[in-house]
């Protein structure tokens, strides 16, 4: 084996080649020169025992030590090192869980005691899952020696880059649990011990810094690559939470922030101390990014993490690294760089005291130091940020500490930080923080969110993505401008959910009600057909870029790397980036149509664009259509609103804008005022008619709702309107779909998402829901439980009972 140095050297540099790519990660793990020695895959192996599991708790509490809880993976759940070694899962089961707990409780990170010899290369076979689904064998040699190496830095950079592997989708999901209970444990234990001292301020300048500077890696590297592993896999979270990582990252957080002995005496220090401070501030601020981007990952999906990065005292930390540096000015405002908030003041005076909860409720506390006046960089406002996100998924949380710690007047200063990737961090934290329930919501109304988040909607740059009203694209895609757009429309959909008819209105005149209409009536004009043989392009264009390379790999691997090159083309980007958010402004509009002034509102909506120009198109009826003679909507009740969403619906959108489009009217036909105008959209009632024909639950359960707002009888009197809103939909055939769908129609529906990819939106894709039982959604929040095909179904049903109900009693 090479030296140490010498493979973390070539392991980095392979991660730093790989990282972010499906296609090159292949192209690694598949290159002959590893497969030459390795092979493609290995056979399956005819018989493996059942996982061995052992408490690290028992184990640790036996042996005097050890505080990390969860499990460990036994040896023997891995294929075997050689495929001459005899196998001894005892001895291998023992060796590994004490080789796991001595490195646990070491204080250094070297772990000379660990030294068991490592197989070359050459010696390993992988032992595939399926068949069907084979995995490089440097996956198991990375895991090999991720095991048995003792120097800490080659092993921390084989985790870094089987992480990356992990991330790419290179490593089955099965391998990912059982890492995660190998990995997991080993990064936290990595991880500083929660009394040592991060800065020890010694004049080691006189020794040199490499001794120092390698420590420093570690710990530097160390939560960054927990944060990446971590990052949307539960499992691997718990797991971090039980080996004690929520503890061990709020002490290296906080002492991220000790203030440097003699950071004031600019003057009179020599060039090493210079230089040594300087490394010793970089190293804080390193530090002090990987563990909040760690925590964030944490505080992802579960309340109970949530809860404890609160009592461990992490979050007035995390308040404190919301300050920017000083040098950097904000946009629009001056001196709110150096803003640092507290938990009952609205400024920190040099020597403040900020509370703390430890996790014996000690009541100790803690000075806010000279690194937090000073303020963070970029990287660090962001993993902020994304900390403050995490945690404000808890209502609990938003309601009690983000309180207390009076989180949004930093947050809402970084609205004018002249990053745009702070601004985009910072306004999807603001979305949680200005939902309905949320207590800081009327504190940012009076700091002016309506405004600033409006000026991101509508930017300079006119149109979203740069379209014109045609659909043509008429300038440079920005998808960092973009992206804020999105944030910031997010946001105030949120805002306006329930909402004061005054806020509504200051929200729609903050970037003009026309122009968020005109931004839903573009449509992309690129061909079908060039849409969908981009995918064959670029399967064309890979297979001839890696036919040039026919020496590095075999043509059973050429297939293989097809199918994962895909180059993200501008114009592909730029379209999904439309579709997302005219998705959100649908649901903007819906929200506005959810609260107690919605009638008023939705008149206000319709009295501004009453003079908008709308391209449409006429109704083509074809032999597929339903036999039905439909005019044109009337003059007299045709609004640019509604022929808006007629167009939409006519251009076949993907599912989530169509089932937006769909709760829109649902809302509208809530509204007394307005069901008589709705019913008489013949041209929109005969886009809407198709829809029952697909075979999504969803859809066809806010069509049922539709009909039953429409047939609301007020005071339970059949008036004439009343009477003309049945006789409208049974001119429809509206009633005759929703017999159909009673009568049997509901049961096709168990075979969801059948439809053809062609007919999706970018970005959307099929979930085969007999397989999932719980639906999260963009954000991981659980939108749906149970078996899906059975509930929804019998939800159809009963919306298409009622609504049946309701038309018939006449």
């Amino acid at each position: 084996m090479p030296p140490a140095s010498h493979v973390s050297g070539l392991l980095g540099a392979i991660a730093s080649a790989i990282r972010g790519s499906k296609f090159r990660a292949d192209q690694c793990l598949f290159a002959s020169c590893i497969t030459n020695l390795l092979g493609e895959e290995a056979p399956l192996e005819s018989h493996r025992p059942p996982p061995m599991w052992k408490d690290s708790k028992l184990s640790d509490d036996a042996q005097g030590g050890g505080q990390s809880g969860g499990y460990h993976y036994a040896g023997q759940d891995f294929p075997p090192l050689s495929p001459n070694s005899e196998r001894h899962p005892q001895n291998r089961s023992s060796s590994s869980g004490s080789a796991l707990q001595s490195s646990h409780g070491a204080t250094e990170h070297s772990l000379e005691h660990e030294r068991i010899k490592i197989p070359q290369i050459s010696e390993l076979r992988f032992v595939g899952e399926r068949a069907n689904d084979p995995e490089s064998p440097l996956i198991q040699w990375l895991i090999s020696y991720i095991r048995h190496e003792e120097d800490s830095l080659a092993r921390l950079t084989a985790i870094s880059l089987l992480t990356d592997f992990v991330k790419a989708g290179c490593v089955s999901k099965r391998r990912v649990k059982k890492l995660g209970f190998l990995i997991v444990p080993m990064l936290v234990r990595y991880l500083d011990e929660v009394d040592t001292s991060t800065v020890a301020i010694t004049k080691v300048y006189e020794q040199g810094f490499q001794a120092q500077e390698m420590e420093w890696s570690i710990r530097e590297q160390a939560p960054a690559i927990l944060a990446t592993l971590l990052t949307d896999h539960q499992r691997l979270q718990t797991a971090a939470v039980e080996a004690g990582a929520i503890k061990r990252l709020t002490g290296m957080l906080k002492r991220a922030f000790d203030a440097i002995p003699g950071s004031d005496e600019s003057e009179g220090l020599d060039s090493h101390e210079s230089l040594w401070r300087e490394k010793v501030r970089v190293h804080q601020i390193k530090v002090r990014e990987g563990t909040l981007r760690a925590l964030a990952a944490i505080a992802l999906f579960e309340d109970d993490h949530r809860k404890k990065i609160i009592e461990s005292g992490a979050l007035g930390f995390v308040v404190g690294s919301l300050t920017p540096e000083r040098a950097v000015e904000s946009l629009g405002t001056e001196g709110d760089s150096d803003l640092v908030m507290s938990g009952t003041q609205d400024s920190i005076s040099p020597g403040a005291q900020l509370p703390t909860i430890s996790e014996n409720d000690s009541g100790s506390s803690f000075t806010v130091p000279e690194t937090s006046r000073t303020g963070n960089p970029i990287s660090v406002l962001i993993a902020a940020t994304n900390v403050v996100r995490s945690l404000s998924r808890s209502v609990n949380v938003l309601s009690t500490s983000l309180i207390d710690w009076h989180v949004s007047e930093p947050l809402f200063s970084l609205l004018s930080h002249r990053s745009i990737q702070v601004r985009i961090a910072a306004t999807a934290a603001l979305c949680n923080l200005v939902m309905e329930f949320s207590p800081l919501r009327k504190k940012l109304e009076e700091k002016g969110i309506v405004k600033a988040l409006g000026s991101f909607v509508k930017s300079d740059s006119g149109n979203v993505c740069a379209y014109d009203r045609h659909g043509d694209s008429i300038g440079e895609f920005d998808p960092e401008r973009e992206s804020l757009r999105l944030n910031a429309i997010w946001a105030l959909k949120h805002l306006v959910l329930r909402q004061d008819e005054t806020v509504i209105l200051s929200c729609l005149s903050a970037f003009g009600t026309t122009w968020l209409l005109e931004q839903l009536a573009i449509e992309d004009h690129t061909p079908d057909a060039c849409a969908g043989s981009v995918s064959e392009d670029n399967l064309d264009e890979g297979r001839q870029i890696l036919k040039s390379q026919s020496d590095l790999f075999s043509p059973k691997v050429i297939d293989r790397l097809v199918l994962n090159y895909t180059i993200p083309k501008p114009e592909d980007l730029r379209r999904t980036a439309l579709v997302e958010f005219q998705e959100q402004a649908l649901d903007f509009f819906r929200n506005i149509m959810a609260g107690p002034n919605a009638s008023s509102t939705f008149r206000h909506i319709l009295r501004e664009t009453q003079n908008m120009e709308v391209l449409t198109t006429p109704i083509c009826y074809t032999d597929e259509s339903p036999n039905i003679s439909l005019a044109e909507t009337p003059i007299n009740h045709r609004t640019p609103f509604y022929d808006v969403l007629t167009e939409k619906l006519k251009s076949k959108p993907g599912e989530k804008i169509i089932l937006a489009i769909i709760y829109v009217l649902v809302h509208i036909g809530a509204c007394a005022e307005h069901r008589a105008t709705l019913i008489e959209q013949s041209s929109l009632f005969h886009e809407l008619i198709k829809l029952f024909e697909l075979q999504v639950d969803q859809i066809r359960i806010g069509l049922s709702w539709l009909a039953i707002n429409l047939t609301w009888k007020e005071n339970g009197v059949n008036s004439p309107d009343f009477t003309r809103r049945v006789q409208k939909l049974r001119e429809y055939r509206y009633v005759h779909m929703l017999e159909w769908l009673k009568s049997g129609g509901a049961g096709e529906s168990d075979h969801v998402n059948r439809r053809s990819s062609s007919s999706r939106s970018f970005g959307e894709t099929a979930v085969d829901t007999e397989e999932v039982p719980i639906v999260r959604n963009s954000d991981g929040e659980i939108v749906r439980t149970g078996p899906p095909s059975v509930n929804m179904s019998l939800d159809l049903r009963e919306r298409c009972r009622q609504a049946l109900a309701q038309i018939n009693d006449v």
